[in-house]
């Protein structure tokens, strides 16, 4: 497992479980693990790839929170998908963001068809943003893509 991996991995677990149990996604765990992927990207030869991939999977959920003042989704969702749009870079990025919005609307459509969610319900993105961006790195290593 590369560095990139395991550093996305490990902040993506603590970002959906905090956000599964707390409904907020930390600055204080979003930071570091940006600042390293940075690094490593610098370190890598593809820091530009990093940043434009960090601020074109940033901006979409940006924009939703402005559009809906934060009531149809948080500004830390934001900050995850800049952590992936780091590691993944801009193409990969948007196609993992693009898998969180699939999944999340699958997952709570069946939800509250089964009764075991309102519809209107608040439901934390985070895990979705985490799901989508495994879909891609395994499409990606399985070479479907």
């Amino acid at each position: 497992m590369s560095a990139v991996t395991l550093v996305l991995a490990l902040s993506l677990t603590v970002h959906t479980l905090t956000d599964l149990r707390e409904g907020y996604v930390y600055d204080v765990a979003v930071y570091p693990p940006l600042a390293a992927l940075a690094l490593l990207a610098l370190s890598g030869g593809r820091l530009v790839d990093a940043l434009v991939g960090a601020l074109l999977c940033a901006a979409l959920p940006a924009a939703l929170v402005a559009v809906t003042r934060g009531r149809g989704m948080g500004i830390g969702d934001a900050k995850v998908a800049a952590l992936i749009g780091t590691a993944l870079g801009p193409a990969a990025g948007v196609l993992a963001l693009g898998c969180a919005f699939v999944w999340g609307a699958a997952i709570s459509l069946a939800l509250v068809a089964a009764r075991r969610l309102p519809w209107g319900a608040r439901v934390a993105f985070a895990p979705f943003l985490a799901l989508g961006c495994l879909t891609v790195v395994l499409v990606e290593r399985s070479g479907l893509r």
